[in-house]
């Protein structure tokens, strides 16, 4: 307990998969099929509520009125317990970019399981899954791998920091690099709060130490003066600078303005180690990730997802000199540490192994899902358009997000601010109640194509999100809704239309 009069640590507002507080309910109009349809999902996450918080395995799992619990997927469909067939973009939170349950991947799956499960030393599979991943991403001369994304992160800064002898790192407000207390800083806050603040870090969430924000620099995506303006104000302080390459922490927001390549000749000038987090792009927007889509070369990369083939496996890696801090046998006082129990484990890197060398024999695929994205994202802008909902959907390649806001374009994470969350929680809800999954379910999030998915599914999706929009239009035709404000000075006004803003990604 804190003493009589002592505050605790400054956080960021809760959203709905935080705290009973944040993204607001779906209308009960809108859910009703839903939750029809989910009967025995909603008897199976109470009992999972009373074993788990939340009844879910990861905050952002949850959403309201319940999620729904799945059965088995297959190709660009989940099956449910409640025999739904559902339509998935979410795929596996982006990781299964060859669809769900790939007979390759299983095979060597299986046979990696004949030949042992857990080694616990080193094997050539290993050798040749990081060959494998060099061939795709070669500004990677070495790597290390481990187990998720927000380890991956994780030891890439430490190892920068360790690099350039500097203790500070800089991210970027909103983005999303794992669950670790060095990058849970400004992940979301309101619109009060962004004005009156500023760009410094606030922790996300509880049990953040102080002294941890106060080792993280928040610079401004997109606007490379203002990063610029960030970094010289902390000369000689910043060891690693720290980039969604394409800004996913708050949905899907693209580099502008050249703004990746402004940003590699910035770090470079100023001797910080720039570290792409590529655990979401890497091999999902080309063969060689976003460094190779946008042709800018950082000296880190983290890697993850679709680099495991569905299977836990990511990694971290860049230029040799950096990663030759991490060399053992030189003694803890003059190296970095690295380590983990399932480190490389055969699985997984079986899974990774077919993975990396299906999509580098066929580069077709990228084109196929590239286009299957430009089918459903701008169908849904036009869509949209179609009923006068102020909407923007943002999109590159296979991936991207519907914001609705009267905003013609978003920049950054505060031109998120004035998207109506309640609006697109009944659009959300509506869809997968007509069996659409439309990505990762919460505001801030994006939607997924994979291999598996067809022009078919495509149509199919965007009758079923027409039909969401019309019912939106109509009920703000009923109530006589405003279009939403996007001034960031109506704090409080937007507070309380559109309720707090989005939750980052996994």
């Amino acid at each position: 307990m804190l003493p009589q009069g002592a505050r605790g640590p400054e956080v960021g507002p809760a959203p709905a998969s935080f705290s009973p507080g944040g993204d607001p309910l779906p209308s009960q109009k809108f859910s009703r099929k839903y939750i029809t349809r989910h009967k025995k999902s909603a008897q199976l996450w109470r009992r999972a509520a009373r074993l788990t918080p939340g009844g879910v395995e990861s905050n952002i799992r949850y959403f309201r009125p319940h999620p729904f619990l799945a059965d088995y997927g297959d190709g660009g469909y989940i099956y449910d317990v409640d025999g739904n067939k559902i339509l998935d973009f979410m795929m596996g939170f982006g990781a299964l970019l060859l669809g769900h349950n790939n007979r390759d991947i299983a095979l060597e799956v299986i046979k990696q399981l004949e030949s042992g499960s857990m080694l616990g030393v080193t094997s050539e599979l290993f050798i040749d899954y990081l060959a494998a991943v060099q061939k795709a991403m070669p500004s990677m001369r070495k790597m290390r791998l481990c187990n998720s994304g927000t380890e991956a992160t994780m030891h890439a800064i430490r190892t920068a920091r360790a690099y350039s002898g500097r203790e500070k790192i800089a991210k970027a407000e909103g983005a999303y690099h794992g669950a670790h207390d060095y990058v849970l800083q400004s992940l979301d806050m309101d619109a009060r709060m962004a004005r009156n603040n500023g760009y410094k870090a606030v922790p996300y969430g509880r049990g953040i130490p102080k002294a941890v924000s106060d080792t993280v620099v928040i610079y401004p995506y997109n606007d490379i003066e203002g990063t610029a303006a960030i970094l010289e104000e902390n000369e000689d302080e910043v060891g690693a600078l720290i980039v969604e390459p394409v800004l996913c922490g708050p949905g899907v927001i693209v580099p502008k303005g050249n703004y990746l390549k402004r940003l590699r000749q910035l770090t470079r000038k100023r001797r910080i180690v720039l570290i792409f987090d590529e655990v979401l792009t890497g091999f999902r927007l080309a063969y060689g990730g976003a460094q190779e889509y946008y042709n800018v070369r950082p000296d880190m990369t983290t890697f993850g997802k679709i680099a495991g083939g569905g299977f836990q496996l990511a990694g971290f890696g860049g230029e040799s000199q950096i990663m030759e801090t991490l060399e053992p046998g030189r003694g803890w006082r003059n190296a970095t540490f690295h380590a983990g129990t399932y480190n490389g484990h055969p699985i997984g890197v079986a899974a990774g192994l077919k993975a990396v060398q299906i999509l580098g024999e066929h580069p077709e695929y990228y084109d196929h899902v590239n286009r299957l994205g430009r089918q459903l994202f701008s169908g849904l802008q036009d869509l949209a358009d179609d009923r006068r909902i102020p909407a923007w959907v943002e999109y590159v390649g296979s991936i991207g997000n519907v914001y609705f806001t009267t905003k013609d374009e978003i920049r950054n994470f505060r031109d998120t601010l004035s998207a109506n969350t309640r609006r697109w929680w009944n659009w959300f809800i509506h869809c997968l109640g007509n069996n659409v999954l439309f990505g990762i379910p919460n505001t801030g999030e994006r939607a997924f194509l994979s291999t598996e998915h067809t022009d078919e599914d495509v149509e199919w999706a965007l009758e079923v999100a027409d039909g969401a929009f019309a019912a939106i239009a109509k009920e703000a035709h009923r109530h006589r809704e405003r279009a939403p404000a996007v001034q960031l000075q109506a704090a409080s006004e937007q507070t309380a239309l559109y309720g707090e803003a989005p939750h980052p990604s996994v």
